[in-house]
């Protein structure tokens, strides 16, 4: 029995490792993907000067992950085992389990509309309210998604967590205040600025303006904290894999986004009328265009945010949101070391200390014990002699998704004695 025991142990710590191994290296992919999407995308936009349709880009990134996760996807339990032999019947099977996914993705339309409405939101809200503020405001969505993971899941942190997510919160804001163009002068002052020189009731109007942007941004930070947790919430249900997630969200993401690049085309024409500088960046292979008018930044900008709606999946999956959302934030200190290392930004002290204070942070959120959510429920509808589901090398799963270590119940130290 002991060495039973203790090749079961054994086991069960393999499995742990492994789950956290998988965890961590999710999260680190995903806070890389962020920092490269984000410097690719200002390259873009700010060196090359290109002028692709943000529309188009964003279905050609939802396309390539609707490729890839109808390649992926496996079959569901609910389809049962296929009679057809190997050669005849492996399309009809792939086509039985994508017409099986795409039947029931409805619980996909909700993030993939949600998802419309908040990219319609921060549009709105950049033209009524300064990129500063609208930039701090956004670092707010650690703190919404831990609220909603605990109004929609249940999961609850403990006093130390919560320390940790606000000080993160602060630490990304404070980073976005520095490193924004207008960082130095307050928003609010910028808004009330002039009100002697102009007449009372347009001064009113400007106000109502920015309290509308304002209400805007919060909305759409409150919408990214509740998706996040809804998006978790079916991810975990063991309805459906990843991949078939990953793939009912790419549908309705493509059907929306194709309807929004069709009725740019027809309705608004692009804008050609600013000349380009063909001395102004190194464009001779990187601004050359290779597909249609997608030059290789911008098809590294579309591999990149394919992968990471992949990544994004997979991080809430063997994760949670809140980690998600929180990996996420660390990329904003990756993106200002490297615009400082290659990209000739200036050192800020203040900005050093404030990525300084957000690794730390996370470091003290990991460290921090977790919010024991169990006891009242264990002592109150739990026997002292309660089986745990074991799963496979020796761990139990428990609701979250997370591995935890198999522990040797009453009964067992009780025989053993």
């Amino acid at each position: 029995e002991f060495r039973f025991s203790s090749f079961l142990h054994a086991h069960s710590f393999l499995g742990v490792a492994s789950m956290l191994g998988v965890k961590l290296g999710v999260l680190v992919l995903l806070c890389a993907q962020n920092s490269l999407y984000t410097l690719l995308r200002r390259y873009s936009r700010g060196v090359l000067r290109e002028q692709v349709s943000t529309s188009a880009v964003l279905l050609a990134a939802e396309m390539l992950k609707l490729v890839v996760s109808a390649l992926l996807v496996e079959k569901p339990d609910s389809l049962g085992k296929s009679s057809h032999n190997e050669t005849s019947g492996r399309l009809s099977s792939r086509l039985a389990i994508w017409i099986h996914v795409a039947s029931t993705s409805m619980p996909m339309a909700v993030p993939a509309i949600t998802y419309l409405i908040m990219n319609t939101l921060s549009f709105k809200a950049m033209e009524l309210i300064d990129a500063t503020v609208f930039a701090m405001i956004a670092q707010l969505k650690t703190l919404t998604t831990a609220l909603a993971c605990w109004i929609v899941l249940g999961r609850r942190l403990s006093m130390a967590q919560w320390r940790a997510v606000l000080a993160l919160t602060i630490a990304v804001s404070i980073i976005t205040f520095q490193r924004s163009a207008a960082g130095r002068v307050s928003c609010d002052m910028t808004v009330l600025a002039g009100t002697s020189a102009q007449p009372e009731g347009r001064n009113s109007q400007a106000l109502l303006s920015y309290m509308a942007g304002l209400s805007m941004v919060m909305l759409e930070i409150s919408l990214s904290g509740w998706i996040s947790a809804y998006f978790e919430k079916h991810l975990k249900n063991g309805g459906m894999s990843v991949w078939a997630r990953n793939l009912q969200l790419a549908m309705w993401s493509v059907a929306i986004y194709g309807m929004m690049a069709m009725m740019q085309s027809f309705v608004a024409e692009e804008a050609h009328d600013e000349p380009i500088d063909q001395n102004s960046a190194p464009k001779p292979l990187l601004a050359t265009p290779i597909i249609g008018n997608f030059s290789i930044v911008t098809c590294m900008v579309v591999l990149l945010g394919g992968g990471g709606g992949l990544l994004v999946a997979f991080a809430i999956k063997y994760a949670d949101a809140l980690m998600k959302t929180m990996a996420t934030a660390a990329a904003l200190v990756a993106v200002v070391a490297a615009e400082v290392l290659f990209l000739g930004a200036p050192p800020d002290p203040i900005v050093c200390l404030a990525g300084a204070l957000a690794i730390v942070t996370l470091q003290i959120y990991g460290d921090a014990p977790k919010a024991d959510i169990r006891t009242h429920e264990n002592s109150a509808s739990t026997p002292a002699t309660s089986s745990v589901p074991i799963g496979r090398a020796g761990t139990c799963m428990r609701d979250d998704g997370e591995a935890g270590l198999l522990l040797t119940t009453k009964s067992d130290a009780n025989s053993s004695n």
